[in-house]
């Protein structure tokens, strides 16, 4: 890509001072309409040393609300971001829904750092693999990306360096790091040649921007920006009109008539379109004559609970004594405790998620788990529906935030699961979001265990009648009370539903690095037992076996 790349061209000042105006003025209304039609955008720059990137972004953002954008500089990783997954960082830098975001260096420095410092090309490869799963995670949920490489050629740089070397206000810019590039400038251009290979995608496309004249450059990227944001949002050349003042107000007049198109949208083509739901559809192929002469041929999505459903071999009737469960839950504690020093001493972050019917137990068996584990090293998620930031984001992003970092415990009681449950059933999320979301789910999980998180995660499966009892019983005892609301009672009369999607997340997101253990909750004494043990197991495996003296 970098070879296609001719750097040698340039603009006039003139020309530059003529055009850039009006590019400003239009990408200002551009980013008011955006934020009308809630649509993150991320621009990443990255680039050789020297091609004045920081500039580049400035003049982007010179005639932009400031309310409306973030400008992260991105610099190696400090102390305590080390503690969490490489993207940890990146994910907390997302923007939220309609703001701008632009990236001065980006996670692809962390990818070049990984190749041309440790040299370990499988961990490399996994990195560009990791953002790519990044970047269309944020694409499928509405987020549009540019990633923008500033190309220059190694006598350039050196003509660069040299001038910001001979000028004492100037030098501090020139790092060690940049030095170290440009004594190992073909180095580097191979493993950048081959990062842009791997990393260039419809959803997130590299643009490769000549940057030896800056005029050239940023009238370049300024104008790629407005021609790609114009093109999302359906704008025209007679939606922009004439001319555009300097006051930025000659597109806001369009913003309620402008129709922003649906991304994936049907072609004159045969198309294949799932329907909701295999039970409402049948089994039945249906099709649909178009004006322009194409079949739309509606396929039902048959769900694989019916065939093989997890919970339909789920024991119920196990029970457990009195004497044996204080016997089990003192050992298991103990166990636990000294576990608990393993993973501080061996710095690994640990994930326990619960997910289970309403009044199955998870509050109970959580405080068993963290009993005796010392207050410091872990602590408790209580997720609820989203809210603020968390709302205002990419689902992940509430999660991501949430990690643990190395030597610590994090607990979910509810997580991320709640988008092929809850947001699935009552409509939360659309239909191509919740099925798109178990591959983002084992995508998460995958990172989190490279990054040598130890997961463990518990499904609390209990009856319908063992349920009512349960809503009875808390109903009628004052300090319980609280806990039961409108909406659990609401929730039993879409039992089914609830089951079908729970089967169907047990199926597609029990991984062989992140297993569900299904609990039988019928027994509360029985269920929290199976519950430390299964703890202890996963901790052990990774960790090694402890003895109790």
């Amino acid at each position: 890509m970098l070879d296609r790349c001719i750097t040698d061209v340039s603009l006039s000042k003139a020309e530059y001072q003529r055009l850039v105006p009006e590019l400003q003025a239009r990408l200002f209304d551009l980013e008011q309409m955006l934020l009308e039609a809630r649509i993150p955008t991320i621009f990443v720059f990255e680039g050789w040393a020297g091609t004045a990137k920081a500039r580049t972004i400035a003049t982007l953002t010179r005639r932009l609300d400031p309310r409306g954008f973030r400008v992260y500089p991105i610099t190696p990783p400090r102390t305590y971001e080390q503690q969490y997954p490489w993207l940890y960082r990146f994910w907390l830098k997302i923007p939220s829904y309609g703001q701008m975001t632009f990236f001065d260096r980006s996670w692809y420095r962390e990818l070049l750092a990984a190749y041309t410092t440790d040299g370990d090309q499988d961990r490399w490869r996994t990195r560009c693999e990791d953002a790519v799963v990044f970047e269309r995670q944020l694409a499928d949920d509405g987020a549009f990306i540019l990633k923008f490489w500033l190309h220059i050629t190694k006598k350039q740089q050196a003509r660069r360096f040299k001038k910001l070397l001979s000028d004492p206000l100037q030098s501090w810019r020139v790092t060690d790091e940049d030095r170290w590039q440009h004594r190992h400038y073909k180095r580097v251009y191979r493993v950048v040649e081959e990062m842009l290979v791997r990393t260039d995608t419809a959803f997130a496309p590299w643009q490769i921007v000549p940057a030896a004249d800056k005029y050239y450059a940023r009238l370049y990227i300024l104008q790629t920006i407005v021609g790609a944001l114009e093109s999302r949002l359906g704008i025209t050349a007679i939606d922009r009109g004439a001319s555009i003042d300097d006051s930025g107000e000659a597109l806001r007049r369009y913003n309620l008539s402008i129709r922003i198109p649906v991304l994936g949208g049907a072609t004159n083509t045969d198309t294949v379109r799932p329907s909701p739901s295999a039970e409402e559809a049948g089994h039945q192929l249906t099709t649909t004559p178009m004006s322009n002469g194409s079949v739309v041929v509606t396929v039902p999505v048959v769900s694989p609970t019916y065939a093989a459903s997890p919970l339909q071999r789920v024991d119920l009737s196990l029970r457990l004594d009195d004497e044996t469960y204080h016997r089990e839950l003192k050992r298991l504690q103990a166990k636990l405790y000294l576990l608990g020093l393993q993973v501080y001493h061996q710095k690994r972050p640990v994930v326990i998620v619960f997910e289970g019917w309403d009044a199955a137990g998870k509050g109970g068996a959580i405080q068993r788990l963290t009993a005796e584990l010392d207050p410091r090293a872990y602590i408790v998620h209580a997720i609820a529906a989203p809210t603020g930031d968390d709302k205002a984001r990419h689902y992940l992003y509430r999660f991501w935030r949430r990690l643990p970092p190395r030597g610590q415990f994090a607990v979910f009681d509810r997580s991320w699961y709640g988008r092929v449950l809850v947001e699935r059933v009552e409509g939360f999320a659309r239909p191509e979001e919740w099925r798109r979301a178990y591959a983002e789910i084992n995508q998460f999980e995958r990172q989190l265990v490279d990054f040598g998180t130890i997961i463990a995660k518990f499904w609390l499966h209990i009856s319908p009648e063992e349920q009512l009892r349960r809503f009875e019983q808390r109903q009628n005892v004052p300090y319980k009370a609280w806990k039961l609301t409108d909406e659990d009672w609401r929730n039993r009369e879409k039992w089914p539903a609830y089951l079908a999607a729970v089967d169907e997340m047990l199926l597609r997101t029990s991984t062989p690095f992140a297993p569900w253990t299904i609990v039988e909750a019928e027994d509360k004494k029985f269920a929290r037992i199976k519950v430390l043990r299964t703890a202890v197991d996963v901790l052990e495996s990774e960790l090694g076996v402890v003895k109790l003296e």
